[in-house]
């Protein structure tokens, strides 16, 4: 079996690579670029043949019933489970090749696509694999390479993206242990240098002397980047683990945002470690460890509003041209996301009692957060894609899951959303299209059924008014119809939408019936061509009746409504194009 060709050039590749482990062969021969084509090849060669997994190994089984020995033997996949299997010589192989890892980022400081190959390809494929992930973690190397990252300085030297990597990694392979115990252990071991300096620096009455030093700066950003990696690999089994991590860090956190708030790229690892954490953790909490995150999260952004964190003028965000220039807002869509994450509690909640047994609630922080983000805002910002999107989102789902937000907007606030909305119907990505429409659907169901109970619903931002000056000012969900039937009729879009806009149409009609009756007929007029005159009323009028359609907002009126819609479009809109 040992003379499969496959096996033999294996072998000789790694026995090769393992000569780097010594330290006057490495110095002499492996030089960093021959370390790059020898990790990649270990790469390569572990998600293909190292403790193939069980499909494989039912495989070879197959062939073991058979008695033809030379097929056998020539089965690559069937002779390489005896030379890298889950046996004892598949376990001296990976040692190798965790020692080998260990030794590029040690021994080759500064050589960062060696270290990139190592953390993201190499280490990071390795934990992906359940067949190797149990036998990784008994491995002595392995505790040497989570040592090493704990305690030893050369690793600090990494690239911040790649202590984010390491550490997410080591934390993934804490699920390859026997026990929840054990893994949450361990990653309380990985974790507990990392909070504790934090916590014994924020701690110090010179803080605010020697945070500016450049390397305490470059220390907390690699340890913010860390908690990172660890909060990203969150998993049930780990959940208590990283849960205390976190928890242990929120005055640090917040002590940090206040000192470096004139350091940008600090107060965006902040907030994106917060941000990463709440994520991972939200939906497992209980109702009492949900009221301190909830609260932690309330400071937070009144700490970030207070100190005009991230203040954007208009004039900056006319200057941007490229997608390299938005990654100075990053701290807006960081807390964007962080809102949204919050929210998600009230879709997915696995706590054994609600939040406000202890008198907390999600949709306090909601508000406070879109009060703060919402002015930030502009037209300018919402052309570039990863805003766009991450705005509009929480802006959909905040509508849907606590719609009663809206009615304690001041007039401004709610202006301005009603102004970011408006645009988002005429965008070109369909995808934040479509988040503004499930948006107005939201919107104006949620006004539509509050009046039908006797509420207020939108209140004032529902009604049209004249100012002071004499201006008549329409009704929000009026200026929304308006839109949605410019977008329908006049404008170009994808299908796709139609069924989304279809249900944002209906309960705005139902709204503001005397204004679709209106715009109905300005349309109708402007038709000189009987025929087409003609066409358009008989339409109009079946939109708002074909198919047994009902004044209800429930789930089968929609779907009768979508196909009038469809019906509707396809009949009138190709002559009010052309005329």
């Amino acid at each position: 079996m040992d003379k499969h060709p496959v096996i033999m050039l294996s072998g000789s590749i790694i026995k090769f690579a393992e000569q780097s482990l010594d330290p006057v062969m490495r110095t002499s021969f492996f030089s960093p670029r021959l370390m790059e084509a020898v990790v990649w090849f270990l790469a390569r060669w572990s998600l293909t043949y190292l403790m193939p997994s069980e499909e494989s190994v039912e495989h070879r089984s197959s062939y073991e019933n058979c008695n033809d020995a030379l097929l056998r033997s020539k089965h690559p996949t069937n002779a390489l489970f005896s030379f890298s299997g889950e046996n004892d010589r598949g376990k001296i192989v990976l040692d190798i090749i965790i020692r080998i890892s260990l030794s590029t980022l040690v021994s080759y400081p500064g050589e960062k696509d060696l270290q990139a190959l190592t953390c993201y390809q190499l280490l990071h494929g390795l934990v992906k694999r359940k067949s190797i992930i149990t036998h990784l973690v008994t491995l002595d190397s392995w505790r040497d390479l989570a040592n090493a990252f704990a305690n030893e300085r050369v690793i600090l030297s990494l690239n911040a993206a790649h202590q984010r990597s390491l550490a997410q990694t080591l934390t993934v392979s804490a699920c390859g242990m026997k026990t929840p115990e054990s893994s949450n252990e361990y990653i309380r071991s990985l974790t507990s240098h990392m909070t504790a300096y934090l916590v014994e620096l924020s701690s110090k009455n010179d803080l605010k002397a020697i945070a500016q030093q450049p390397d305490i700066i470059l220390l907390v950003s690699c340890l913010l980047e860390r908690l990172r990696g660890v909060a990203r690999a969150s998993e049930p089994r780990v959940q208590n683990a990283i849960y205390q991590m976190g928890f242990s860090v929120m005055n640090p956190v917040l002590t940090f945002l206040q000192t470096y708030k004139d350091e940008s790229v600090v107060v965006y690892l902040l907030l994106k470690f917060v941000t990463d954490w709440v994520e991972g953790q939200i939906i497992y909490l209980e109702a009492q460890e949900t009221a301190a995150v909830v609260e932690f999260c309330m400071r937070l952004l009144q700490l970030y509003s207070a100190h005009n964190i991230g203040k954007i003028s208009v004039s900056l965000s006319n200057s941007l041209r490229t997608e390299a220039d938005a990654d100075k807002y990053k701290d807006l869509r960081a807390l964007l996301q962080l809102l949204s994450n919050l929210c998600s509690k009230d879709l997915v909640d696995f706590a054994s009692e609600p939040i406000e047994a202890y008198g907390t609630n999600i949709s306090q922080v909601v508000y406070t957060g879109l009060h703060i983000i919402t002015p930030l805002i502009t037209p300018e910002l919402l052309k570039y894609p990863k805003l766009c999107h991450s705005y509009f989102s929480l802006l959909s789902h905040l509508l849907e899951v606590y719609p009663e937000i809206i009615e304690q907007l001041s007039v401004e606030a709610f202006s301005h959303i009603l102004g970011t909305l408006d645009f988002g119907l005429h965008h070109q990505d369909v995808e934040a299209v479509d988040l503004c429409l499930r948006a107005v659907k939201a919107l104006a169901s949620h006004h539509y059924k509050d009046r039908g109970a006797g509420k207020i619903g939108l209140g004032s931002h529902a009604t049209s008014y004249n100012d002071p000056n004499g201006n008549f000012h329409e009704s929000v969900l009026s200026r929304l119809l308006r839109s949605l039937m410019q977008l329908l009729l006049f404008e170009d879009y994808s299908t796709e939408l139609v069924s989304s806009a279809a249900d944002a149409l209906l309960p705005l009609i139902l709204c503001e019936q005397s204004v679709y009756q209106k715009l109905a007929s300005e349309l109708i007029e402007r038709q000189t061509n009987p025929v087409f005159r003609f066409r358009l009323r008989n339409g109009l009028q079946s939109l708002t009746t074909s198919n047994n359609l009902s004044s209800t907002l429930d789930r089968i009126n929609y779907q009768r409504f979508r196909k009038n819609l469809h019906s509707f479009l396809e009949d009138v809109c190709g002559f009010l194009r052309t005329v």
